[in-house]
C-alpha cells in the first residue's frame, strides 16, 4: 500500500523543466557544491575513489562542506557492493540537493534490489514550488536501475505529467528505458513510450530516450497499430536521432506499415546514420523484397551507408543469391574495399560448395588474391574473416596469420579459427574430414597461444571452450604447461584481456571451477600535477587523414581520464595511431599501440562514471574490457548511445568538426594530438 500511495502522490506532482547537476559552478560558501581541482583536500577524495578506499569515503558523509559530500557519494558509481547502500542512503536526506543527486546516481549504479525502497522513499513528491525537480528526474532513472517490475507498472501509469516538465519526462523515460535494458517490461510501459515518441509536445529529450526504449529493448515487438503511430512519427521528427531510433524500432514489427516506412525512407533520407538504421532495419522482412531495395545503396559515395548495405547480405543472404554477391562487386570496380570484401565474404557464406563447387572455388580464390595484393592489414583481416566462412580454409588462414606482420592480421587470423572450431555444424562441414581438420586445429591453436602475442592468445584461448570439437578428450599432457607458461609471459594489466581468457580455458581443462577473472589491481595514481597546466578552457586538436577535429574535456566528472588523455597527447603517444575500430553510426575508436585493439600502455586506469549522458553525437569515452581496465584507447560516438551511460567513462566531446569525425574509416591515421 505504500509504494501505491507514492506512486499516486507522484503521479500528480507538477514539476518544471531544468538542466542536469552542474558540477563547474564558481567557489561559494560550503553549502553549495563548487568542485575546484587544484584543492589537495579534493584531490584526497578522488585519490580515495581511485584506490576504492570505501572507509575513508564513507567518512566524508559527514563532513560540513557539501563538496566533499557530494564527490565521496559520486564515488561508488562503479563499486557495485551492496553494503554501501544503507550508508550511502542516509545522504537522500542531504540539506543540499546536488549531495542528493549523487547519492541517487550512486544508488542507482550501485543496482541493489535494497536500492530500491530507499529511492522511493526519498522522492519529493511535495514539491509545490518544483525546487527539487533534479534530484526528482534521477531519482526515477535510478528505480529503473534497481527496481522490480512492480515499480515499472506504476511508472507506467503516471499519465499527468506535462509537456513542460521536461526533467520529470526524462527522467521517467529513462527509468523505463533502463528497465527495458534489465529486461523487465510492461505492455503499458511500451504503449506510454510509443505515445511520448509520437507527441511533438513532449520534449524532445523524452521522445528520444522513448524511441530508444523501443529500438533497444530486446522483448518488444510492436503490432501494426502502434507502427502506424510510430512511422507517423518518423514522417514528422525532425531531429534525425530521433528518426534513427525509429527506424531500428520499427524493424523490430514485421508489419505492413512498418515495411512502408521503412522502404519509403529510404528513397528519401538524406541522413547517412538514419539510412544506415533503416537498412539494418530491413533484416526480418521478405528477403525477394528487400534485396531489391539494400543492393543499389551498395554503390553509394557514403562509406558508412555502402559497408552498412554489403554487409547486410553476410547476415541475410541465401543460397540462392550466393552467386549474386560477388556479381555485383565485379560491376562495381570502384567499390570501396569494405565493401566489396563484404560482399565476396556473403558470396562464400552462401554458396553452395555442393551445388556450385566452381562457383565456391572462384570466391575463395578471389578473396585469397585479395588478401595477397593488399597492403591494408584491416583489409587483410577481413578477406581471412572472408575465407573463414569456408572452414576448409582453415590451413591457408593460419599460415598467413602465422607469418604476418601486422598484430590486426595474427589476431584476426586466430580469430577465424575460433569461429570455425565455434560452428555448431563442424562435423557436417567437414564431413570425413573432420577428425584431421579437429587435431589440425587443436595444433594450430596451441601454436598460436605459444606465440605469446596478447591479441592471438586473447582470440584463439576461447576456441579451446567450443562445444563441437570437444578438445579436451585430445591427450596432451604438455598442454597445461605451456599454457601456464604463456599466461607468464603476459604483462599485466596490460594484457588483461588475454589473460582472462587463457586463464578461463586454463581452468576448463584443469577441472577447476570457474572463478571470477582476475582484474586488474590499483597500478596507476591521477598524476595530479598535470592538473596545474589544464585551464578550462583547455581543448584538444585532434590532426586526422581526413581532417581535424576538437574535443573538449570533463575534468570534474574524469579527472583521471581526461589528463591520462592529456599527458598521452603531450607526449605524443596517439601520433601515427589507427582508428583500428569504425562500426556505422556507433563509434570510431583509436589509442591502440598495435592496431587491434589488443594494445595499452603497462597501466590501467580506473573507471570514472558521474551524472552525464552519451546523449548527443560526439561524445568521448573511453574504451575498456570491464570496469577499471581502461588504459589508452578512447572512442567517438556517431549518435545517440544511451546503452553505454554508466559503463563506460564519458570524459569529453566533440565541439568543432564533427563532420570529419563522421568520414573516418578504419584505418585512417592521427597525425598529431596537440593540447591548447
Amino acid at each position: 500500500m505504500r509504494y501505491w500511495f507514492f506512486w499516486s502522490i507522484l503521479a500528480s506532482s507538477l514539476l518544471l523543466s531544468c538542466v542536469p547537476p552542474d558540477p563547474n559552478r564558481k567557489a561559494g560558501p560550503v553549502d553549495e557544491v563548487n568542485i575546484d581541482l587544484n584543492n589537495k583536500r579534493l584531490q584526497r577524495i578522488y585519490n580515495f575513489r581511485d584506490r576504492q578506499e570505501i572507509d575513508s569515503l564513507i567518512a566524508y558523509f559527514k563532513e560540513p562542506d557539501a563538496t566533499a559530500r557530494y564527490l565521496a557519494a559520486l564515488s561508488f558509481t562503479t563499486f557495485g557492493d551492496s553494503s554501501i547502500v544503507d550508508p550511502l542512503s542516509k545522504l537522500l536526506k542531504d540539506p543540499v540537493e546536488d549531495v542528493r543527486i549523487a547519492a541517487a546516481f550512486s544508488l542507482g549504479q550501485i543496482g541493489a534490489p535494497n536500492a530500491e525502497r530507499v529511492l522511493i522513499n526519498s522522492f519529493q513528491s511535495d514539491d509545490s514550488l518544483s525546487q527539487h525537480q533534479r534530484f526528482n528526474a534521477v531519482v526515477l532513472e535510478a528505480i529503473g536501475k534497481c527496481g522490480t517490475v512492480t515499480s515499472l507498472k506504476n511508472m507506467a501509469l503516471i499519465s499527468t505529467y506535462k509537456k513542460s516538465d521536461t526533467l520529470l519526462l526524462l527522467g521517467q523515460c529513462r527509468a523505463i528505458y533502463r528497465f527495458g535494458q534489465r529486461k523487465i517490461t510492461d505492455p503499458l510501459a511500451t504503449d506510454l513510450m510509443i505515445r511520448y515518441a509520437a507527441d511533438e509536445q513532449v520534449p524532445e529529450s523524452a521522445r528520444l530516450m522513448a524511441t530508444h526504449y523501443l529500438a533497444r529493448t530486446t522483448d518488444i515487438s510492436p503490432d501494426s497499430t502502434q507502427a502506424v503511430v510510430m512511422a507517423a512519427a518518423f514522417v514528422r521528427a525532425i531531429d534525425p536521432d530521433i528518426r534513427m531510433a525509429l527506424a531500428t524500432a520499427l524493424g523490430k514489427s514485421t508489419t505492413g506499415p512498418s515495411f512502408r516506412l521503412l522502404s519509403n525512407a529510404l528513397k528519401t533520407e538524406s541522413d547517412w546514420r538514419v539510412k544506415c538504421n533503416l537498412i539494418n532495419a530491413l533484416t526480418k522482412f521478405p528477403y525477394d523484397t528487400v534485396r531489391q531495395l539494400v543492393v543499389p545503396f551498395i554503390a553509394d559515395s557514403n562509406q558508412h551507408i555502402s559497408k552498412v548495405a554489403a554487409s547486410f547480405f553476410i547476415q541475410n543472404g541465401n543460397e540462392k543469391d550466393g552467386d549474386y554477391y560477388w556479381r555485383i562487386a565485379r560491376e562495381n570496380e570502384s567499390l570501396f574495399w569494405q565493401s566489396r570484401v563484404a560482399l565476396f565474404h556473403a558470396s562464400n557464406k552462401w554458396l553452395s560448395g555442393r551445388a556450385k563447387p566452381e562457383s565456391k572455388d572462384f570466391v575463395n580464390y578471389r578473396l585469397r588474391e585479395m588478401f595477397l595484393q593488399s597492403q591494408n592489414p584491416y583489409e587483410q583481416a577481413a578477406c581471412l574473416r572472408g575465407l573463414a566462412e569456408f572452414p576448409w580454409q582453415y590451413n591457408w588462414i593460419y599460415e598467413k596469420g602465422k607469418s604476418a606482420t601486422h598484430p590486426a592480421v595474427k589476431s584476426a587470423a586466430a580469430e577465424c579459427l575460433r569461429l570455425i572450431c565455434e560452428r555448431p555444424n563442424f562435423y557436417a562441414v567437414f564431413g570425413e574430414g573432420a577428425r584431421g581438420a579437429r587435431r589440425d586445429l587443436y595444433y594450430y591453436l596451441r601454436e598460436l597461444i605459444a606465440t605469446n602475442d596478447p591479441g592471438v592468445i586473447a582470440e584463439a584461448a576461447p576456441a579451446f571452450l567450443a562445444n563441437a570439437p570437444n578438445f579436451a578428450t585430445i591427450r596432451d599432457s604438455a598442454r597445461i604447461t605451456n599454457w601456464q607458461e604463456s599466461l607468464k609471459s603476459l604483462k599485466m594489466p596490460r594484457d588483461i584481456e588475454a589473460y582472462q581468457a587463457l586463464e578461463k580455458t586454463i581452468s576448463y581443462f584443469t577441472g577447476q571451477p570457474s572463478s571470477k577473472p582476475t582484474k586488474p589491481t590499483y597500478n596507476h595514481p591521477i598524476e595530479w600535477a598535470s592538473y596545474n597546466l589544464y585551464k578550462p578552457d583547455t581543448r584538444a586538436i585532434v590532426q586526422t587523414s581526413k581532417g581535424e577535429f576538437e574535443i573538449r574535456f570533463y575534468p570534474e566528472m574524469a579527472p583521471a581520464s581526461v589528463l591520462n588523455f592529456i599527458n598521452l597527447a603531450k607526449e605524443g603517444f596517439f601520433d601515427n595511431k589507427t582508428f583500428h575500430r569504425v562500426v556505422p553510426n556507433f563509434v570510431v575508436q583509436d589509442g591502440c599501440p598495435r592496431g587491434d585493439g589488443y594494445g595499452a600502455k603497462d597501466y590501467t586506469i580506473r573507471t570514472e562514471i558521474g551524472p552525464l549522458w552519451y546523449e548527443d553525437e560526439g561524445m568521448v569515452g573511453m574504451a575498456s574490457a570491464g570496469f577499471d581496465t581502461e588504459s589508452t584507447q578512447w572512442f567517438i560516438t556517431h549518435s545517440p548511445t544511451p546503452h553505454l551511460d554508466g559503463r563506460y567513462t564519458l570524459f569529453g566531446r566533440v565541439t568543432k568538426a564533427m563532420n570529419v569525425v563522421h568520414q573516418l574509416q578504419v584505418g585512417d591515421r592521427i597525425a598529431k594530438v596537440t593540447i591548447e
